[in-house]
């Protein structure tokens, strides 16, 4: 008779699971819920409950973090409950939420199932800050932590070459991104690189613990901090570089591009110019100057700048500024004119804007 209750218990559980979106139920009792990462949770049951399990296993996680873990679930008020067992590989938390099989009905299931749910994503998104570099992931050689969570003890002979940066950062027990993380160090902790593969650093701290974190974010000890190449100012980045070589783009616009018995700007010059050396009129290459040097203001003063907008910017201007030294060039020589005559007849202003097509292109990853 118990195992019929049970098993009519079940069937009732198993159905209205099945039917709910984004939920899948096995023959077996495995329930899988949708997500990223899936979550797999199991459903039994006797003559008295139904019982909903997840079995979450963390490697190299030590006892500090079980105990976080744990305190989270209330003691009273809930059917939810988590127990923690510790061993040398890591933590193993056992999560079960219930229903009594005389009040079952399909809405105290399904609010089991989504507490249950709740309490599993807390703990997966809940940073590992409660075990620090001071937990060697084999827990159970571990000394008892300092309240500052601070390592007190240098091993002999041990002396750091990297610190943590400023923001923490994770460690693991093994150089592979698909386990989770074991440990989250604490900004500016010192540490001794043991060995490199590729992008991976094994570090030691100075209790001796040891684990696999990201080389790049490292700061080496002794390094020079490096040169800020921009100036945030209203939210907004100015890049220094940018910034000057689109000011310059735009002053040559109004200066003498063509100097002699007459001063010549850039908007008294066709554009048409650059390939016909009988051109006029418009539209006039200062209009295109002037709009190369819009977009690199406001390429050189945005939130997030785009390194590839600024380069073809600045190529364009040395490109356009270019071409028109060439057809003066050619102008010049084609009416019997000396190199002298190059220079007297050519402004300033071809510089200039040469100038700051260099500094568009040379700031536009800085």
């Amino acid at each position: 008779m118990a195992d019929k209750t049970a098993q009519e218990a079940f069937d009732k559980v198993a159905g209205w699971l099945g039917s709910e979106s984004g939920l899948e139920i096995g023959d077996t009792g495995g329930v899988t819920i949708e997500g990223d990462p899936p979550l797999e949770l199991t459903v039994t049951a006797d003559d008295e409950r139904v019982v909903l399990t997840h079995i979450l296993q963390e490697s190299g996680a030590g006892a500090g973090r079980a105990d976080a873990i744990i305190s989270q679930f209330p003691d009273r008020g809930t059917t939810l409950n988590a127990v923690a067992a510790v061993d040398r590989s890591g933590v193993t938390i056992t999560v079960t939420n219930h229903v009594y099989v005389d009040g079952l009905n399909r809405q105290s299931a399904i609010s089991a199932l989504h507490e249950l749910v709740t309490a599993v994503d807390t703990i997966g998104k809940q940073t590992l800050s409660e075990t620090r570099v001071q937990e060697p992931v084999e827990a159970a050689a571990t000394e008892p932590a300092q309240e500052d969570n601070t390592v007190t003890e240098t091993q002999a002979g041990w002396t750091p070459t990297h610190r943590v940066p400023p923001a923490g950062m994770k460690a693991w027990a093994e150089p592979d991104p698909s386990l989770q993380p074991t440990t989250r160090l604490e900004p500016a902790v010192e540490l001794v690189v043991s060995e490199q593969r590729g992008d991976w650093a094994n570090v030691v701290g100075s209790n001796g613990w040891t684990g696999w974190v990201d080389t790049r974010q490292l700061l080496q000890i002794g390094a020079a901090p490096a040169a800020k190449s921009s100036i945030k100012f209203g939210g907004v980045q100015l890049r220094p570089l940018p910034l000057i070589g689109a000011a310059a783009l735009l002053l040559s616009a109004f200066l003498p591009w063509v100097s002699g018995f007459t001063s010549v700007n850039s908007l008294d010059i066709a554009l048409s110019f650059l390939w016909d050396l009988n051109a006029s009129g418009s539209p006039y290459m200062g209009w295109a100057i002037i709009a190369i040097a819009a977009g690199g203001l406001v390429a050189s003063a945005t939130k997030k700048p785009v390194p590839a907008l600024t380069m073809l910017l600045g190529l364009l201007a040395v490109g356009l500024t270019g071409t028109f030294l060439i057809q003066m060039y050619r102008g010049i020589t084609d009416s019997g004119g000396t190199l002298g005559d190059i220079f007297d007849w050519i402004g300033f202003a071809p510089w200039v804007s040469l100038g700051g097509g260099v500094l568009l292109v040379a700031g536009a990853n800085k």
